[in-house]
């Protein structure tokens, strides 16, 4: 089977640029390098569309694609750190028109990130596909490479540990 050969990949470039841009920025937290994993991800599946053998979804190859390339980023972003620290800075939330609304937003997204950084990998990422991109745990388990009971597992768990976490900062967001 022939598949992806040029029309059927402009036509999945088209259909997928804008969730799998989303997918990639809500990976890796930073617009600059979602851009950069996104044209890598494209690249790739060109070079490698024969392996695209008809199994699955073309859009689940490319997201899996994705994930593969993120975790290859993470990996190696890991090494250099080790060799070399990084500062981090922090992101600068937009501000809205009410200052105090605005603040406790931004108290409550910071709280949200950081108990989202703190949930292990396979697990953050089941969640966030599910959660934030609206995947389904099948199309999840396929971008994962993992069983869907594994994948069910990893985003109930991630559910019950953030409202653990999250938990004091419910008067918060009642109040906005």
């Amino acid at each position: 089977m022939k598949a992806l050969e040029r029309p059927e990949f402009r036509a999945l470039f088209q259909e997928q640029r804008d969730p799998l841009f989303r997918f990639l920025l809500r990976l890796t937290r930073n617009a600059s390098d979602a851009e950069d994993l996104l044209q890598e991800t494209f690249l790739t599946v060109w070079r490698k569309r024969q392996l695209f053998e008809g199994r699955g979804s073309a859009a689940g190859f490319l997201r899996r694609t994705a994930y593969r390339l993120f975790l290859n980023q993470t990996e190696l972003a890991t090494r250099r750190a080790d060799l070399a620290p990084i500062v981090n800075g922090e992101h600068v939330h937009e501000s809205t028109t009410d200052p105090e609304r605005a603040e406790t937003i931004g108290f409550l997204v910071r709280h949200v990130q950081a108990a989202l950084d703190e949930l292990p990998e396979p697990t953050r990422t089941a969640f966030v596909l599910f959660r934030y991109e609206g995947l389904s745990c099948a199309e999840v388990a396929e971008t994962q490479g993992a069983p869907q009971k594994t994948v069910e597992t990893r985003i109930a768990r991630a559910t019950q540990c953030l409202a653990e976490k999250l938990r004091a900062y419910r008067h918060h967001a009642a109040n906005l």
